[in-house]
């Protein structure tokens, strides 16, 4: 294709397999599984080199989470806490969901079926057919996500009519309590980042926590902070991989020398030539060129900010002191 697609210039689990095993038992391919769990070892300790070397603007990307309208398709009647629906399909997210019916709200313990789900408040019982909504305050968020940079502010989407002021972040018992207290579905004003699962085939699970929960469908712009993903069969390519692979080769082909020599020798040398200049690279892409304009703090526009660049670098690279 013209111009190549993105991982031409990168480097790859199999491209990675290929280099070390050569350099270790001089073949390319047809590697004993033994050899392979040799191979695997040497790229891993290269990986974690390279990406404990610095804090790479690669792993801070700015992200768009969309939020979930509350469902409110059917009827409900509650025995006992059982919520039973008619006339709709409870969705996939209803167990971590907060239902409002008859202007109370009550948290969802377990999704049995598409139409029965179950409160945590077993006393609950509503004999008539109901409107209700089930709205959803947790966001899952992608396995490789790690935390929101600097605890930074969520800012919405523009839209050409409406300008919503950021979310702000909140300790996660600070939500908790409002949740507790005051429940309520609006627009997001406070959020926060809370781990709700582990499993240690994939480690843990992480969800954006919003209050009040969402009313309706938000676009918010969150900077992230990913966590390094190890390469393996399924997951191909590394995070940052077109800007640093040859780096990335020297590092594996280092740990080689390191594991099965033990010796530093050219590629420790090449490596740690190649990373300097990687993170020189680095810091010199993701820097600010501008700081903005000199002026005076009561100089605000309508919206209380003066350069509109700044705020977007902030929300990139973090707040400059």
């Amino acid at each position: 294709a013209e111009g190549g697609s993105s991982t031409d210039w990168g480097v790859s689990y199999f491209s990675l397999l290929n280099r070390v095993g050569h350099y270790l038992f001089g073949v390319r391919s047809g590697f004993s599984a033994d050899q392979t769990s040799d191979i695997g070892d040497c790229i891993e300790d290269g990986m974690k080199r390279v990406y404990a070397a610095h804090d790479w603007s690669f792993l801070r990307p700015l992200a768009d989470v969309s939020t979930t309208a509350p469902y409110a398709t059917g009827t409900i009647t509650i025995a006992a806490g059982v919520v039973t629906l008619v006339g709709g399909t409870f969705p996939s997210w209803a167990a971590a969901g907060v239902l409002k019916v008859n202007n109370r709200y009550y948290s969802v313990a377990s999704r049995g079926s598409n139409t029965q789900i179950t409160l945590d408040t077993t006393s609950v019982t509503i004999a008539t057919a109901s409107s209700y909504q089930l709205a959803r305050p947790e966001i899952p968020l992608a396995a490789a996500f790690d935390a929101v940079a600097n605890d930074s502010d969520l800012t919405y989407y523009p839209s050409p009519d409406e300008w919503y002021p950021p979310v702000k972040w909140r300790h996660d018992s600070t939500i908790r309590q409002l949740e507790g207290n005051n429940p309520e579905f609006d627009r997001p004003v406070f959020y926060s980042v809370r781990t709700t699962t582990f499993d240690p085939t994939v480690g843990s699970r992480k969800v954006l926590v919003l209050y009040p929960a969402p009313d309706q469908v938000y676009t918010l712009r969150v900077p992230m902070i990913l966590r390094p993903v190890l390469l393996s069969e399924t997951n191909l390519y590394p995070i940052g991989g077109e800007m640093l692979s040859q780096c990335i080769l020297e590092a594996c082909l280092a740990s080689a020398e390191h594991n099965f020599e033990e010796r530093e020798h050219v590629h420790e040398k090449r490596f740690l030539e190649l990373i300097g200049l990687a993170i020189r690279d680095d810091q010199d892409r993701s820097s600010p060129t501008s700081l903005g304009p000199d002026a005076p703090r009561v100089n605000h526009s309508g919206f209380g900010m003066v350069d509109y660049g700044y705020r977007l670098r902030e929300q990139r690279i973090g707040r400059l002191t």
